[in-house]
């Protein structure tokens, strides 16, 4: 079999690649097994262009958010399917300080701003006793659903092999690549964490485990609501439970729960949320992240046909469209990548 590309993964980082190859009429192929546990599939896949404990606006949010709904809506489309959903995130205000604080920056985020509310306005659901923020361009993905119905469409056009990849069988030359009875002019790494990857393990990663709570409430909360002040409430309406998140963990890199996240997510939890709830489950992922916080993205600095698309972190659902087109027409139209994200910001790094 003879391709353009091989991918390497099925994550967030595939799909995007593969759909922006896919408009460029390119032939590719993807080899991913199945891990239950990969970030793709437990996070709750918000999108959010106002974000942090002092609710600024998110990094090239003016860029990302004006095309990362397109995207995924044409996604649906082609898939027949539903996984992009559309909602307003509410930011409490946690004193009149804070409220201050934003009414004097709120002209630079009038974009994403739907509403500001200086008086309580969820008080039945929440503890907003000082307003807040009602943010437009927001909601969230489900990335599990997402993956499965795009997966599904690659093996009926015979685009997936199943098959944990094997570093050790890529044989490379300056014109193809060959993976077993695959030929290929290139091949791309999107391939999440990057412990195990020998082309790239040069690269300064810093995988991000989170946990994330699921809960059942008393009474339900708004439809078209998503809260978010130190943690975020999401629900997806297939599923009757809510997902709450989410934990940061550097060091203890392994996909079990633990006590320590469920308690600091209890926590928070119960600061925000006035309605009575019950936890029904915890889960754990680890996010392919970088030490700068930007995404892991170009040429390997010695082979011309090796790339990677990686380290998107907890952003990945806004991050991915985006720069999966800026890298798609790196590659074929030797357009710039944006520097912040391009690997050849560690090429020093690499020796061979």
């Amino acid at each position: 079999m003879k391709v353009d590309f091989i991918i390497v993964g099925h994550g967030l980082a595939s799909v995007a690649v593969t759909e922006h190859l896919r408009r460029f009429n390119k032939s590719f192929i993807v080899f991913s097994n199945e891990n239950p546990n990969s970030s793709s599939k437990v996070a709750a896949g918000l999108y959010n262009p106002i974000t942090g404990r002092k609710m600024k606006q998110t990094w090239m949010a003016e860029h990302l958010f004006s095309y990362l709904e397109a995207f995924y809506s044409d996604l649906e489309k082609n898939l027949n399917a539903t996984f992009l959903y559309k909602k307003s995130i509410y930011r409490p205000f946690l004193s009149l300080e804070d409220q201050n604080d934003w009414m004097i920056r709120e002209h630079k985020n009038k974009m994403f701003i739907k509403e500001t509310f200086t008086n309580t306005n969820f008080k039945a659901f929440i503890n907003d006793d000082f307003g807040g923020i009602l943010l437009d361009k927001s909601g969230f993905l489900d990335v599990k659903e997402m993956l499965h119905h795009h997966k599904n469409k690659l093996i009926e056009k015979n685009q997936f092999i199943i098959e944990d990849f094997n570093y050790e069988k890529l044989v490379r030359n300056d014109s193809h690549v060959l993976y077993g009875d695959v030929e290929s002019e290139n091949i791309i790494f999107c391939d999440g964490p990057l412990s195990q990857n020998p082309f790239f393990d040069w690269l300064p990663t810093a995988p991000v485990k989170g946990e994330i709570l699921h809960i059942k409430t008393e009474k339900p909360l708004p439809d078209d609501i998503i809260f978010n002040r130190g943690v975020f409430i999401v629900k997806n309406p297939q599923q009757e439970y809510y997902r709450v998140g989410a934990t940061y963990e550097w060091k203890n890199l392994d996909y079990q729960p633990t006590e320590k996240a469920k308690q600091q997510l209890t926590e928070k939890l119960d600061e925000l949320l006035q309605v009575k709830y019950q936890i029904i489950d915890q889960v754990a992922g680890i996010r392919p992240a970088s030490k700068d916080r930007r995404p892991l993205i170009g040429k390997h600095p010695e082979w011309k046909n090796v790339f990677i698309f990686n380290g998107l972190g907890t952003k990945g659902v806004s991050l991915a469209p985006y720069f999966a087109l800026q890298f798609v027409e790196y590659i074929i139209n030797s357009k710039k990548l944006n520097d912040e994200v391009n690997i050849n910001r560690y090429y020093p790094l690499y020796s061979n």
